[in-house]
């Protein structure tokens, strides 16, 4: 287990995990193999403290990457402290597959009205190994679209997934500005074997220079390695 600290003092302001719960046709066959453990740890590049645009939430957003030497689960906790240390909330969210060498964000979401006197935050988190990544098996774009992005993704894997978790930080004169999150898939999480589907994400992040992305796919069978 890890820890990170970030302090900061909030100034209030104007979401992928992913889900299980997919059905696959049982006649296709499996492929499985064992997942290797992490020999490494993952890599810490950036830390933000994003209120949103309408002052109703703070998101403490991790960017990092994946250098386990191994597809890896993650899972973190996140909290807020006031400056005597005492706990004001607690949250959690985690990423199901997060191929080896892939950067990608975990973050922490904060209701404002509850961390008025926050003085820090920290998180910790566990991995674990899996062999349920499908990035690989996933064509992924972004174009800026009507002061929105587009962000199109096609399953190209011969199963159905997870849908597609995108997450995003907007960034204006190097400062993180605001933050969005989206799943692409058909229908609920349900993102079909050989479908393209579509998104849009940052509607309301206001003016922004350039966005940092990532994106995660998972299947809820073993996937064949280099996937």
């Amino acid at each position: 287990m890890k820890k990170g600290i970030f302090s900061s003092v909030i100034i209030l302001g104007a979401l992928l995990g992913i889900i299980l719960g997919i059905f696959f046709d049982d006649s296709q066959a499996k492929v499985s193999y064992a997942a290797a453990a992490p020999e490494g740890d993952i890599s810490i590049d950036e830390e933000y403290l994003i209120p949103d645009q309408l002052g109703w939430c703070t998101y403490y957003v991790v960017l990092a990457t994946n250098t386990t030497g191994s597809d890896i689960s993650i899972s973190a906790d996140f909290v807020a402290r006031d400056k005597s240390g005492k706990l004001l909330r607690k949250v959690n969210d985690y990423s199901d597959a997060v191929k080896d060498g892939q950067q990608f964000i975990l973050y922490g979401q904060f209701l404002s009205s509850a961390i008025g006197n926050a003085a820090s935050f920290e998180y910790t988190y566990t991995i674990n190994p899996t062999d349920r990544c499908a990035y690989s098996s996933v064509s992924f774009s972004a174009a800026k679209s009507e002061g929105c992005i587009e962000v199109s993704a096609t399953n190209k894997a011969a199963a159905d997934l997870q849908g597609v978790g995108v997450r995003t930080v907007f960034i204006k004169d190097g400062k993180a500005v605001a933050f969005d999150t989206v799943n692409i898939a058909d229908e609920g999480w349900l993102f079909r074997s050989g479908s393209t589907n579509s998104q849009y994400i940052g509607e309301y992040t206001g003016d922004y220079d350039h966005f940092i992305m990532t994106y995660t796919a998972v299947s809820d069978r073993a996937m064949p390695k280099n996937t």
